[in-house]
């Protein structure tokens, strides 16, 4: 195992220092960073806690977490990514290097507490690295981000659509403590930065925080609560359901991870006064979308509201390229919006987006291609969405074992959207199952000339060379996956995993 570069200690399964808390394990290799820099970013603005999304008191762990989450989004080769990517993939590491490094996040905090001249809470952030914008900058200068249409801290809500809720600490309405958003009693007595790599446990007369409250004390606090409410005397019977509902709404808001960290930030807000920028709109969205999985659970249809929430959930876990996150909100979001050209295109997209269309269920594909079929009723005329659909067709009846339609279908789809490269995949399956070698080769080389990188279609047409018995070109494939899958790959081990 490797050392900690900043203390020489050993590390945890986690790559975390087990002594002064650094993240390593090769997370920021050959990323110099130095107080230098640190001062370079206050003075810019860039606020790292910001960017990240997370706490300025929270841990190492917190942080390191946070940071794997949003660097998965990128490719570990960034050498192909475009310069406005690629500047906000560098953001991102030097806030993360900076952050879970114990001596260079206190510096940062030191540096960042006396803050650059002319940067307030009010100022225009950009919405990819937080950094302030000038009020003349049509996009961020370290990022690309265009400016945001509005001001993303307006001073009042909007007056349309509907009302913003009304502030509510869901952990005092089911009786528990949110002791994990407090601050360190370091910080809230003055004394100075805590040595943020420390383990909670290790400082001398400081009591160790804990974490949120598990599913288990939720779901038995809401219980409680539940029973108190309904034997109770002096309510009525619709009393008694609204509250036992507010109950079962702070239930599903605090029992789900993604949706109590969002929550945690909005009451540290509230808890200081701040209402604005679109918090309390934020509270009446996770409100609604509690409400929504209670009236899925009963079997009742959705309303608009909490509707219009599931998709905008799903349109934002698409927009995160976490497809499979979104298929759950989506498809109840389709249900009750079955009108919704917006709905059902995500829907079917999100469908596709979760893995290789190639190696899809049939459950799959048939969810897919019910939302096209729907969009065609509701007169969308769209080739791409045309091509798509038949895509799911020809997959389904290539399951089915109908060879013929398969290929017409998947030709179909090529011919109207020749930038489908799974469409040219199957066909190239097709083909090579049929024994067509040469035309199956074709359509693996036309896969392959939408996206170079397109792994399943380099491993069928190394595959195809070696039944065409061209190995030395099956090894050149297999070089270039190899390159491309990085350390620990031959061509040789790529051929073993083909047979060859």
């Amino acid at each position: 195992m490797h050392p900690c570069p900043a203390c020489a200690a050993p590390l945890d399964q986690e790559g975390i220092c087990t002594s002064c808390g650094a993240l390593t394990r090769g997370f920021f290799r050959g990323l110099d960073l130095g107080a230098p820099q640190l001062a370079a970013a206050v003075a810019n603005g860039l606020d790292f806690y910001m960017l990240l999304g997370v706490e300025p008191y929270a841990d190492i762990r917190s942080v390191a977490r946070r940071y794997r989450q949003l660097r998965v989004l990128f490719p570990d080769d960034p050498s192909h990514l475009a310069p406005e990517p690629a500047r906000r993939l560098g953001l991102l590491e030097l806030a993360g290097r900076a952050l879970t490094d114990p001596r260079l996040r206190q510096a940062y905090d030191q540096l960042r507490a006396g803050g650059p001249a002319g940067v307030t809470n009010q100022v225009v952030r950009c919405s990819g690295c937080a950094a302030p914008l000038p009020a003349d900058a049509a996009q961020c200068e370290f990022c690309g981000t265009p400016r945001p249409a509005t001001p993303q801290a307006p001073a009042a809500p909007p007056q349309s659509g509907p009302p913003p809720a009304e502030p509510v600490d869901y952990y005092a309405m089911l009786g528990l403590n949110a002791d994990h958003l407090l601050p360190p009693p370091s910080a809230a007595l003055g004394l100075g930065a805590r040595p943020h790599g420390a383990d909670r446990h290790d400082r001398a007369g400081e009591l160790p925080r804990s974490g949120p409250p598990t599913a288990l004390e939720i779901d038995a606090a809401a219980l409680a609560r539940e029973r108190s409410i309904l034997l109770a005397p002096g309510h009525g019977q619709d009393d008694r359901n609204e509250r036992a509902n507010e109950i079962e709404v702070a239930r599903r808001i605090l029992r789900d991870d993604q949706r109590r960290s969002r929550y945690d930030m909005l009451l540290l807000g509230f808890r200081q006064g701040l209402y604005g920028g679109g918090r309390l709109e934020a509270l009446r969205h996770l409100q609604e979308l509690a409400r929504a999985d209670m009236a899925d659970s009963r079997g009742e249809q959705v309303g608009g509201d909490a509707a219009a929430a599931l998709l905008k959930q799903g349109l934002g876990y698409l927009d995160a390229r976490m497809p499979r996150e979104a298929i759950e909100p989506l498809r109840r979001a389709v249900d009750a919006l079955p009108r919704s050209a917006e709905a059902h295109q995500a829907y079917a997209r999100a469908q596709l987006e979760s893995g290789d269309p190639l190696s899809l269920g049939a459950h799959a594909l048939r969810q897919a291609l019910r939302s096209y079929d729907a969009l065609a009723e509701l007169g969308v005329a769209d080739p791409a969405l045309q091509a798509r659909a038949a895509l799911c067709r020809g997959l389904l009846a290539r399951d089915y074992g109908e060879a013929a339609e398969a290929a017409a279908e998947l030709r179909r789809a090529a011919d109207l959207d020749r930038q489908l490269a799974p469409a040219w995949r199957g066909l190239a399956a097709l083909a090579l199952s049929a024994g067509q070698i040469e035309e199956g080769l074709g359509h693996c080389r036309r896969a392959l000339a939408i996206d170079p990188r397109d792994e399943p279609a380099l491993l069928m047409l190394a595959a195809a060379y070696l039944r065409a018995r061209q190995r030395p070109h099956a090894r050149e494939v297999a070089a270039q996956l190899a390159a491309q899958r990085g350390a620990g790959w031959t061509a040789d081990a790529v051929l073993r995993e083909l047979g060859g």
